[in-house]
């Protein structure tokens, strides 16, 4: 029995699953502007609990009898802050996402984190180590490795009872805060990691930023 191609049929599939192929494409691009926009409250959110040290630590002469507020409330921004830079991180790297002046804003957030951690540190006498990865995500080959290895370093140092916030700046995203820390702690090359100050140029074994943090203290 001869068949026949039925061709309207064929053309009604065809159109049926290209009309699938673009709708998951669009709900997958309106799933990736909410992520955006979430990342943006967040930031936002974080900028109202910075602002309420801030206030604090200009009244009563910086009076250390804020201290546990200001230790709590650091902790719940450091935790909100590496929440939203794995994030960021997410949509760059998985999804190809990159919005530049979103970083800038996580970028201001996060240097307002590190220095009233230090202000904090100063005023009521915690012993916490602060560590700024420096990267850059042009032409860096070693840029993500450094990254790993501070992760490692921070974690088997927690397991000892050392304590080290971790605060990351890509140094050649046009971020005026990046490049005033950069300028601050001469980072000329990247990767270059800054230890309580310190500054150490070049990637750095977990083994070597253990010893670092371990002589910072």
């Amino acid at each position: 029995m001869k068949r026949t191609v039925s061709f309207p049929i064929y053309a009604a599939a065809f159109v049926i699953s290209l009309a699938i192929f673009v709708i998951g494409i669009y709900i997958g691009m309106l799933i990736d502007q909410a992520n955006v926009r979430s990342i943006s409250d967040d930031v936002s959110n974080i900028s109202e609990k910075v602002a309420s040290i801030q206030l604090l630590l200009l009244s009563e002469g910086n009076s250390s009898s804020f201290c546990p507020i200001y230790v709590s409330q650091l902790d719940s921004i450091d935790e909100d802050v590496e929440r939203i830079g794995y994030k960021l991180s997410y949509l760059e790297e998985e999804k190809g996402i990159y919005d530049a002046e979103l970083k800038k804003k996580y970028f201001i957030v996060e240097a307002e984190s590190y220095l009233l951690s230090g202000k904090v540190r100063t005023l009521c006498g915690g012993d916490e180590v602060l560590l700024i990865n420096f990267y850059s995500n042009r032409d860096c080959a070693k840029c993500r490795d450094q990254g790993v290895e501070v992760l490692k370093a921070r974690d088997a140092l927690s397991d000892e009872g050392i304590d080290v916030k971790l605060f990351s700046f890509d140094g050649e995203i046009g971020s005026p805060v990046a490049e005033a820390f950069a300028m601050q702690y001469n980072v000329t090359t990247y990767p270059s990691v800054i230890i309580n100050g310190r500054t150490y140029a070049g990637y750095r074994s977990s083994e070597d930023l253990q010893a670092y943090i371990k002589a910072a203290r």
